[in-house]
């Protein structure tokens, strides 16, 4: 039996095609006028930061899309604020160096209509050593080291909502209640959706703190829990469903 013949295609409004290879490699930058670029006093003895996280996640931002040294960062950033008309004072490179370490990054996103419904998981990231053919095939001559990014993500956009970079020896259940402190009080969260991994008390109780539904397969061997919480009532619930089923 004979391939079939791949389909061909011909351009015809190169008008159009011109313009959208030019898009391309437009690019836009906008700093919004009304941004808190300096600190807010924290009312704490001792010296006051001068810039906002704000502040500090622009620059860093711009350092990762464009490769850039953090010197070069900061020539970066002052010449995009000269050029739109901004006196604002840019971070130096030790600045930067020493607040990217404890910075809260804030993740933009669109949302979605209607409540949230978040799927929470983990993955590991190599960091140092061979790769994995090399391990493979001559055993590797470099420690191996690993991290673990803990995720929650927007069923429905696909967006990440919380992250949070740990290393490889954090388990994934302790850091469901710090991702689910990212997500805003005011967003109204309808399910939480995870492993088995996360299923204990202190994972039922933040999701049932956030008054969101538990979607978590009890453990083989799970047996119930004592009922002095909304979150084991609402486990040993799951729990007997899962037996019926």
């Amino acid at each position: 039996m004979s391939r079939p013949t791949p389909p061909t295609y011909k351009t015809r409004n190169w008008p159009a095609y011109n313009q959208a290879l030019k898009r391309r490699g437009s690019l836009t930058i906008w700093f919004d006028p009304a941004m808190k670029w300096k600190a807010a006093p924290t009312g704490k003895r001792g010296r006051q930061a001068d810039y906002s996280d704000a502040a500090i996640q622009t620059c860093l931002t711009m350092k990762v899309l464009f490769g850039m040294a953090l010197r070069q960062t900061t020539g970066f950033v002052e010449s995009l604020l000269r050029l739109i008309g901004l006196d604002w004072a840019v971070p130096d490179f030790s600045t930067l160096s020493r607040r990217q370490k404890t910075l809260n990054v804030n993740i933009p996103c669109r949302g979605s209509d209607g409540p949230l419904h978040l799927l929470v998981d983990s993955t590991g990231i190599k960091v140092e050593g061979e790769g994995e053919w090399n391990a493979r095939k001559h055993g590797g001559t470099k420690r191996r080291v690993w991290r673990k990014i803990h995720i929650g993500i927007d069923e429905k956009s696909l967006e990440i909502r919380a992250a949070e970079f740990t290393t490889s020896d954090v388990g994934d259940a302790p850091m469901l209640p710090e991702l689910l402190d990212q997500i805003p009080p005011d967003q109204e969260i309808a399910s939480v959706t995870a492993d088995g991994a996360f299923d204990t008390r202190k994972c039922h109780d933040a999701i049932a703190a956030r008054g969101a539904a538990a979607i978590i397969p009890p453990r083989k061997n799970a047996k119930p829990w004592k009922p002095d919480t909304a979150g084991a009532i609402a486990r040993n619930d799951i729990l007997r469903t899962s037996k019926r089923v």
